[in-house]
């Protein structure tokens, strides 16, 4: 009974009812959130029992922020949870899914300019980043290579503290990602990788919280 009393103390009430009804699904917002939401953007929520929340969990006086392109989708598949302090943005256009029963800890910077898929279990620890761009174009033999690629997160999948997940990377399922790994590509399921830029080190491995 207090953890919840303490969990809606936390809440904006204002802003969690009029997102809650703007995108027709239950989407919980902490007091200092800032919100920078498009007209056609959109939140979905796929399990009518589902939630995002933004900004609620944890004791840290730092925001968090959500920003939503134009005609861009974060969509929900259960339930999920963004920690104080994390920054979440999804471009013009941009498609983001999440997982259910997945957490973005604190510290978290997140930015889909294409495609970022996160499936479900998964465990995001604090001051992870997950880019999907450069940013800017890079040129090399006279050819432009492509700015954004989608990055795919298989269910189940933990990654440590201080890592950076580049564009075009696939982590398969039940993956454990290394503090302070940087990881381009592809990363095989059951596996514990690490490095800059991060390897294989082990196979046969397993996780649970």
């Amino acid at each position: 009974m207090i953890s919840k009393l303490r969990y809606i103390t936390k809440m904006s009430l204002f802003k969690t009812i009029f997102y809650s009804v703007k995108f027709k699904c239950k989407v919980i917002i902490g007091k200092q959130v800032k919100m920078q939401i498009a007209k056609k953007s959109k939140i979905i929520i796929s399990d009518n029992k589902g939630y995002l929340s933004v900004g609620v969990k944890t004791n840290l006086p730092q925001g968090t922020i959500l920003e939503l392109g134009e005609n861009s989708i974060l969509k929900v598949n259960g339930k999920a949870d963004i920690f104080k302090g994390s920054k979440v943005v999804v471009g013009k256009n941009a498609i983001m899914e999440i997982g259910n029963n997945t957490f973005i800890n604190e510290h978290c910077k997140i930015v889909c300019q294409k495609s970022i898929n996160i499936g479900s279990n998964c465990a995001i620890a604090w001051n992870v980043n997950i880019i999907d761009t450069d940013y800017h174009n890079v040129i090399i033999d006279n050819q432009i290579k492509t700015k954004e690629k989608p990055i795919v997160i298989g269910d189940h999948v933990w990654i440590g503290c201080n890592s950076t997940i580049l564009k075009g990377t696939h982590i398969s399922k039940n993956s454990v990602i290394g503090a302070g790994s940087v990881v381009s590509g592809n990363v095989d399921s059951n596996c514990l990788y690490g490095g800059v830029i991060a390897n294989k080190i082990r196979k046969d491995v397993d996780w649970k919280l």
